[in-house]
């Protein structure tokens, strides 16, 4: 039989139909699961190229163990499909496989109680070669049509989607669609390089700039600096009204609190990428995050591959204390080995928080505990050490949400623990809220905060549902960045709230309000005591989630490209309302292919030789 013949069966026009139809009730299954509605148009779309693979795939499927094969494949997609897209707002990627195989991210984020969904996807999976077999009893006697259908659908659908993960796709083509880029990815990667060799950047495109104020500091103070995971500015009602935005979770109580507290809440925050690493990385050292596949700069500082002189290890060498303390295991992206070689000499994770038999469930303390446990120890180095850093990264509002079975809210008997993924993050956010401020109220009282610059940032945005179900660049890197200053008189001389600030900002602002001076090693950033010196700002960015990588022009143009920065769409917005601004535009790309190349694979490199003065 020819694939035209083929085309022509009956057969395959009544698979189509009820695969589309199962993947409806897969959507409908998706909702009622992580709560994420994506816009309808392309997601039907979407479902209609994944009924035609679908269709290919059951063809195939001619014997019995390919079927067994195909069920569970499928359930375990669906599955997999539906945890990340409950915490994260996106489908899983091919490329971050490995990671997720991580035995501590198995244990606490993949066995958690959703799992016990995968029956129900499995079970769906079933439903879905059954029905083609009732339906279908004897398939087409040759495979070839089958085969074609799946090749040609998934390349048309890989050529038409600018990004393969976010919610309006189909699960199961996106998959697919992934497999020719993780084929070809290390080829694409060389091929990259050597065009970028080629690239001249001009003076104008200039993404790797520092700027300081280098004030003189007679008093130099503390140093604290919060990190929440998964914390978008979005949640702020002043911001999120400000930018027209509608999010999930609303933090007022939190607003307010830092509002009486004397900080200033940045309205333009941006997250470098996603992943804690990623971010955590940015905000230490100065420099670019991974913005590849898969990351491994931290890994490379870790195995003394790399030696960026980070902002802890600045601090350390002008006699300040430097500690990390975070709810987490520390061994999970090698954090253990890196927070030393960043210049920490405190270090601890969840293994300060474990139970008798010496053992930690999940990924660490609920919020409640680790809050109150970091005020007990940072009294404690306040009344010893006259000049601390202390860096602090909960774990509460991390995917599966654990708060220890705190229930935000003041009906808390009569309120029982969420099931639902969306309302367990907001239940989670909520619990960290009362936790963060009860805890910041302790270190005012008892005078901690006393000459102590306090950053509150996040690890990585956690992005937001915007109330149209559009989908807009940056919505993954929606960060935050709020500020207290040493002495409340000293806020005037911080950047305005609507400046556009980022991740990389942060270093060179402790740097600057310490007295620290100019880093050992180049940073790139721009110090919020800087008095805006910069003409024009210019910065890189990606969400790894999504596949995306983005040039940001602080005159107000933006440039979205796909992961390999072949093609992209250009977009503008009012500098001062970033993220309430942007729209497309039809103007060509301001950056060249090779441009592109040339700046990601800049911004891929760390110096290799250790400094003079640097540890063991």
């Amino acid at each position: 039989m020819s694939v035209y013949r083929a085309l022509q069966d009956q057969r395959l026009g009544m698979t189509l139909l009820m695969a589309f139809t199962w993947l409806l009730l897969v959507r409908v299954c998706f909702l009622l699961d992580s709560g994420v509605l994506p816009e309808a148009g392309r997601m039907l779309l979407s479902d209609l190229a994944g009924a035609a693979i679908l269709t290919g795939l059951l063809m195939l499927a001619r014997t019995t163990l390919l079927r067994v094969f195909l069920v569970i494949g499928l359930g375990c997609l669906l599955m997999a499909s539906a945890m990340h897209l409950s915490a994260h707002g996106t489908y899983p990627r091919l490329a971050m496989i490995s990671k997720s195989a991580d035995p501590v991210f198995l244990v606490s984020s993949v066995l958690n109680p959703q799992l016990l969904l995968l029956p129900v996807y499995i079970g769906l999976a079933w439903l879905l070669v059954r029905s083609y077999r009732w339906l279908v009893p004897s398939p087409p006697p040759r495979a070839t049509s089958a085969a074609v259908l799946v090749v040609v659908t998934t390349l048309i659908y890989l050529a038409a989607s600018h990004s393969l993960t976010t919610a309006r796709n189909n699960p199961v083509a996106s998959l697919l669609a992934q497999i020719p880029g993780a084929i070809l990815a290390p080829a694409g990667s060389q091929v990259g390089k050597e065009v970028a060799k080629d690239a001249t950047i001009g003076e104008d495109d200039d993404y790797f700039q520092a700027d300081m104020a280098q004030p003189d500091v007679d008093n130099p103070p503390n140093v604290l600096l919060i990190m929440v995971e998964g914390l978008s500015a979005a949640y702020f009602p002043s911001i999120s009204e400000y930018h027209d935005l509608t999010p999930a979770i609303s933090l007022e109580k939190l607003e307010r609190a830092l509002n009486r507290k004397g900080f200033r809440l940045y309205r333009n925050a941006l997250s470098m990428e996603r992943q804690t690493d990623r971010g955590t990385f940015a905000i230490l050292c100065g420099r670019y995050p991974d913005f590849q596949r898969l990351s491994t700069k931290m890994a490379d500082v870790a195995d003394a591959k790399a030696f960026p002189v980070c902002m802890p290890e600045a601090l350390r060498s002008r006699g300040y204390t430097t500690a990390y303390w975070q709810a987490a295991p520390l061994e999970y992206m090698s954090k253990d080995r890196f927070m030393p070689r960043a210049g920490f000499s405190r270090v601890t994770g969840a293994a300060a928080f474990a139970t008798g038999n010496g053992e930690q469930e999940g990924w660490g303390p609920p919020d409640p505990v680790y809050f109150a446990d970091i005020a007990t120890r940072l009294r404690k180095l306040d009344q010893d050490e006259s000049r601390w850093l202390v860096t602090l990264l909960n774990v509460g509002t991390h995917h599966p949400f654990d708060t220890g079975g705190e229930i935000a809210g003041d009906d808390k008997d009569n309120t029982p623990l969420p099931t639902d993924p969306q309302e367990a993050r907001r239940n989670a956010m909520q619990v960290m809220e009362q936790t963060l401020i009860g805890f910041l109220d302790d270190m005012e009282q008892s005078g901690v905060l006393d000459n102590t610059l306090v950053v509150l940032t996040s690890d990585e945005s956690g992005g937001f549902v915007r109330q149209d179900r559009t989908v807009f660049p940056l919505d993954g890197n929606t960060g935050v960045l709020a500020i207290r200053a040493p002495q409340p008189d000293q806020l005037q001389d911080y950047a305005d709230r609507d400046r556009i600030v980022a991740q990389l900002d942060i270093p060179l602002t402790i740097l600057d309000a310490t007295g620290a001076g100019e880093p050992p090693t180049p940073m790139t950033g721009r110090s919020l005591l800087s008095q805006d010196r910069l003409e024009e700002r210019e910065l890189m960015l990606a969400d790894t989630y999504t596949g995306m990588k983005f040039f940001l022009r602080e005159s107000g143009q933006l440039l979205a490209c796909t992961e390999s920065l072949v093609r992209c769409e250009t977009w503008r917005f009012t500098p001062g309302r970033l993220f309430g601004s942007l729209s497309p535009s039809d103007q060509p790309p301001f950056l060249t292919l090779e441009q592109r190349l040339r700046l990601f694979d800049e911004a891929a490199k760390l110096p290799t030789d250790p400094p003079d003065d640097s540890r063991p």
